[in-house]
């Protein structure tokens, strides 16, 4: 097993900024009243506005831009994007997706959506400094272009997980935190469970990540504001349930209708954008293909919904861990809590305390604060806990109280930090191990990804050609009404246009629809 890992080298980047700085560098008037110009051309959903919106360019420019801070992305995996192709951002992978044993999409993100998450989160123009990046409206840079990624892939190319996956994952962050220096996990995921976060399984998992000192930042769900519930697991008080708005200016939001609400005793805890977000594009990944109406450029994809405001707070924990590293879990989450804009209709039940502004939170005292709500014992049903959405497996819907490895659930009883009877030995899950590859010049290493297209034979003809990589996929009723929700991952909205009453305003994604439990 590879167990390779890297360290930052980025101290001659910092000594030249650290140069600029002490001659008084500043750029030259017409460059930046031509960045200003360019900037208004921008989609409001762009990075470059993003990261005005909540207050993280005033981070960067102090010189905190999550440098230290590594953030686990547990998704459907990364691609070697150019924005995340820099030697020091992408600190390990793991695979425990049903795709762990195929050479072609092992780590890969041939999904889409983890890559676009990454990208928000902390992608990076390599050799661009953010403290110049007001001036240049051309480089992408996400919230924290400083901090590191950890992706624990979980999720296919269809975005098909088992709750027994994302479990795993979570469990596999806890157990590598210390040595990976992972602060800030990142789950842009709706389970489905309605099971009270008191006993739900998932739940139990990432209570136990924030009790080792991780920020466990979720997505609220994008079931409409008149749900009266947000989405499992961000039911549960511990951990930073995120809505989403949609930005109408850099200063004022509103709440889209797809956003879910609370029920006056669990809501969001702060908002953030997540409506017709730019981040990283895939080529020829499921969502590229199926989805033209996201494409942006030849970089770029355009999503919304929770799972990209999610990411946009995962970045904020980074850069207020990086400026502030004492500070605790707890304290980070009232922090955010604190200085925030509302939304309109300002009301709690969509986007709790309001829209994230970490301008005002850098010189704000934080006190002793701890969370004392009953904790989740996860003793509830596995089977329970995947809601309505199951997994196909090898032509068999995995139900019951079995693991998507064919093992019995046993409840949650860990063995340390380890699962019982052997399933999961902390290194390793199914062939699948972790590794801290990096980007060998911007392409995949081990595999044979040139870029821009697969070179095996998975693909036809820039189609989807029927087959898949591991027989994963999901059962016929995760289409409702026209829109995906059986994915669970909370932001596979891909638009660029607006929804209208909570679903898609077409008639369906692209051509391809779904019809029973196989693809037309």
């Amino acid at each position: 097993m590879n167990t390779q890992r890297f360290t930052r080298h980025n101290w001659l980047g910092a000594l030249g900024a650290v140069l600029l700085t002490a001659i008084g560098f500043s750029a030259a008037p017409a460059q930046q009243a031509h960045a200003d110009r360019a900037s208004t051309r921008l989609p409001l959903g762009s990075m470059y506005n993003v990261v005005d919106q909540i207050g993280a360019r005033d981070l960067w420019n102090e010189g905190y831009t999550g440098e230290g801070i590594n953030v686990a992305v547990i998704d459907t995996g990364i691609a070697p994007v150019p924005a995340l192709s820099d030697d020091t951002k992408v600190i390990a992978l793991v695979d425990l997706s049903a795709e762990a044993g195929v050479p072609e999409a092992t780590y890969y993100d041939n999904f889409g959506h983890g890559t676009h998450i990454a990208g928000i989160i902390a992608g990076h123009t390599p050799g661009t400094n953010p403290k110049l990046a007001k001036q240049h409206p051309e480089w992408f840079e996400g919230v924290a272009p400083g901090a590191g990624i950890v992706s624990v892939k979980v999720g296919d190319n269809t975005g098909a997980a088992d709750i027994t996956q994302v479990i795993a994952g979570v469990d596999w962050v806890v157990e590598h935190a210390a040595d990976l220096k992972i602060r800030v996990l990142n789950l842009s995921y709706s389970s489905g469970s309605p099971l009270p976060y008191t006993s739900d399984p998932l739940t139990y998992s990432l209570e136990r990540a924030w009790q080792a000192g991780i920020v466990v930042v979720v997505a609220a769900g994008n079931d409409g504001n008149g749900s009266g519930s947000l989405s499992s697991p961000a039911v549960d008080p511990y951990v930073i349930a995120v809505g989403a708005v949609e930005a109408i200016s850099n200063e004022k939001f509103t709440v889209p209708t797809w956003a879910s609400s609370g029920d006056g005793t669990r809501n969001p805890d702060v908002a953030a954008p997540g409506a017709h977000i730019d981040s990283l594009r895939v080529p020829y990944s499921r969502i590229d293909m199926e989805h033209p109406e996201g494409l942006v450029s030849s970089n770029l994809f355009r999503g919304s919904g929770s799972s990209q405001a999610t990411a946009v707070v995962s970045g904020a924990a980074a850069l207020l861990l990086d400026a502030r590293p004492n500070l605790t879990n707890d304290q980070v989450k009232a922090l955010l809590k604190k200085h925030t804009q509302k939304a309109t209709p300002k009301s709690s039940l969509l986007s709790g305390a309001g829209v994230i502004q970490l301008d005002e939170i850098l010189d704000t005292r934080a006190t002793k604060t701890t969370q004392t709500w009953p904790v989740s014992l996860g003793d509830g049903s596995i089977e329970a806990a995947r809601g309505d959405a199951h997994i196909v497996l090898n032509g068999v819907e995995l139900t019951g109280e079995t693991t998507v490895l064919g093992t019995p659930w046993d409840g949650t009883r860990w063995t340390g930090t380890r699962w019982t009877d052997g399933t999961w030995d902390g290194t390793r899950w199914t062939g699948g191990t972790w590794m801290g590859t990096r980007w060998t010049d911007a392409s995949w290493t081990g595999t044979r990804w040139t870029g821009t297209r697969w070179t095996g034979t998975r693909w036809t003809d820039s189609v989807w050609d029927g087959t898949r990589w591991t027989g994963t996929r999901w059962t016929g009723t995760r289409w409702t009404q026209e829109s995906w929700t059986g994915t669970r991952w909370t932001g596979t909205r891909w638009t660029g246009t607006r929804w209208t009453d909570a679903t898609w305003d077409g008639t369906r994604w692209t051509s391809i629809a779904w019809a029973g439990r196989v693809w037309e």
